[in-house]
């Protein structure tokens, strides 16, 4: 069983190794045509921009831009829903999101694709995967594009539950507005809280992931679960924020299994050929634990193709006199 699933594992990675060029491209468009169909079914109000081919069109811009520029133009398509229906708000956002992008662009990096991912699985109730897996692979720092997603999320549901605003509002009418949603989004319980369930969990899965002990990384997604689960929990009891507690429980279930499988294809680790080397140098004495990566090799599949004789060369041969014949011929002789 266990060889079968490490060969199916080094299937997939070679795949992956040898069409690196297609497949990489393919899921860059289904991550932006995610985003955008997100936007356009959470905020929708350009109608142009909500036909099946603008989205194709938005999806091709986002498979050949950095991730960066891809968080860029979900902005930009989320400001030209939110200004069809108020341009004053949409002055609002556009300035949250400029801050937003300041901190993305700055600290982000190469994990701009949280920012996007964090709304996208909030939608599916698993949002907890993202400090799971970043957790596993970045440092405590990649928080910031988590956080940051977090407020895209919780801004857009304020955003849809304020009325929104018309031309005919005057000055008091905009301002009461603009506070309102600014009122809301930092009295918002569930998102501060959210980030720093997050941020906690992240910073212990990093400080297990650095200590020499079998099984360090799957201890590091199960304690990252617990710390979600507890984190959650206890912040309900203190600020009563009317969590859904079963959702919360099940979708920390769920995302702690797809860290799982994710850090299996990422590196899969055989713990029961574990070797303890000592050497020195000028300078140090080392003790160093070697802990060899499971890579099945498999065998490539060759093809052998017979090609079909010319069927004249049967006949002369068929033709021509047997050997025992020709001896028998010379003994007689």
């Amino acid at each position: 069983m266990i060889v079968t699933i490490l060969e199916v594992r080094a299937r997939v990675l070679r795949f992956l190794q040898k069409f690196q060029l297609v497949v990489e491209p393919v899921i860059k468009f289904i991550v932006a045509f995610a985003v955008f169909r997100c936007i356009n079914n959470a905020i929708g109000h350009q109608t142009f921009l909500m036909s099946f081919p603008a989205e194709l069109l938005l999806a091709l811009l986002g498979t050949f831009t950095p991730s960066v520029l891809l968080v860029l133009l979900a902005a930009a398509v989320s400001l030209v829903h939110i200004y069809a229906a108020s341009p004053l708000l949409a002055i609002l956002v556009a300035l949250f999101m400029t801050i937003l992008y300041c901190f993305i662009a700055r600290f982000s990096g190469k994990y701009g694709y949280v920012v996007l991912a964090v709304p996208i699985l909030f939608l599916l109730k698993i949002p907890y995967v993202v400090p799971l897996i970043l957790g596993l692979v970045a440092t405590p720092m990649a928080v910031i594009p988590a956080a940051c997603g977090v407020i895209v999320y919780r801004m857009f549901v304020v955003i849809s539950d304020i009325a929104l605003a018309d031309e005919t509002m005057g000055i008091e009418d905009i301002l009461e507005m603009y506070i309102d949603v600014i009122d809301r989004l930092v009295a918002d319980k569930q998102m501060i809280i959210t980030i720093a369930v997050f941020f906690v969990m992240i910073l212990v899965m990093y400080l297990i992931r650095k200590l020499a002990i079998e099984y360090v990384f799957e201890i590091s997604i199960a304690v990252g679960a617990i710390v979600c689960i507890l984190g959650f929990l206890i912040a309900d009891l203190v600020l009563q924020t009317e969590l859904n507690i079963i959702s919360m429980v099940f979708g920390t279930v769920g995302s702690m299994l797809i860290a799982l499988v994710f850090q299996f294809f990422r590196l899969a680790l055989d713990y029961t050929a574990v070797e303890r080397v000592q050497f020195e140098d000028d300078d140090y004495y080392y003790y160093v634990k070697a802990v060899p990566k499971m890579n099945l090799a498999v065998p490539e599949r060759s093809v052998k193709q017979i090609s079909k004789v010319d069927e004249s060369e049967y006949e002369d041969v068929e033709a021509g006199p047997a050997e025992d014949e020709l001896y028998s011929e010379e003994e007689e002789q």
